[in-house]
């Protein structure tokens, strides 16, 4: 998970934006809808989440040093320890990136949508917010994690002083589409 900090600083670099510019993103092969403050950046590489090396697409923006990225794992099997153990490493490993100790998890509902993007179920997710440092600078995370099926879930705001509204809209615009596997 060590090698995720630089995907993300190269993959946030390249979506830069001077300002707010939100868009709904849809992401029908990695199963999720969202909002994003500008035009999105991707990169897929192979990464740990503890002893399981995964796939993971990323789609993220940037604007000036706040970055907001969505990530999915494809996991090896749809078995809940698997999907546990996935999500634990996710969590660790961002807070491990900015040197934080392992904050309150707040459970949360992220509603599931069908194509037409109206909701049909709620999956469980958990709410991290989080402080600490990067490379000697201050760093905040308000992040979330969700798994269903065989796929994982990370959408991550991350920078020295995130706006603390434009952080609870990405956050809260995360949508699972149907059928996600």
């Amino acid at each position: 998970m060590r090698a995720l900090p630089a995907a993300l600083a190269a993959l946030a670099l390249t979506a830069c934006s001077p300002e707010y510019d939100w868009r709904e993103v849809r992401s029908s092969q990695d199963g999720w809808i969202a909002m994003l403050p500008g035009k999105p950046a991707s990169l897929t590489r192979r990464i740990r989440l503890d002893d399981i090396e995964v796939p993971m697409s990323m789609q993220g923006a940037k604007v000036g040093e706040t970055s907001f990225t969505i990530a999915v794992a494809e996991l090896p099997d749809a078995a809940e320890a698997t999907r546990e153990r996935a999500l634990a490493a996710m969590r660790a490993g961002m807070l491990h990136n900015i040197a934080a100790s392992a904050p309150p998890v707040t459970g949360i509902r992220v509603p599931v949508v069908d194509a037409a993007g109206v909701k049909v179920d709620e999956a469980p997710a958990w709410e991290v917010r989080a402080s600490g440092a990067s490379q000697a600078r201050p760093m905040q995370m308000h992040a979330a994690f969700a798994a269903r099926g065989a796929r994982a879930w990370q959408w991550v705001v991350l920078g020295p002083a995130p706006d603390a509204e434009q952080a609870r809209t990405f956050v809260a615009s995360f949508r699972l589409l149907q059928g996600a596997r």
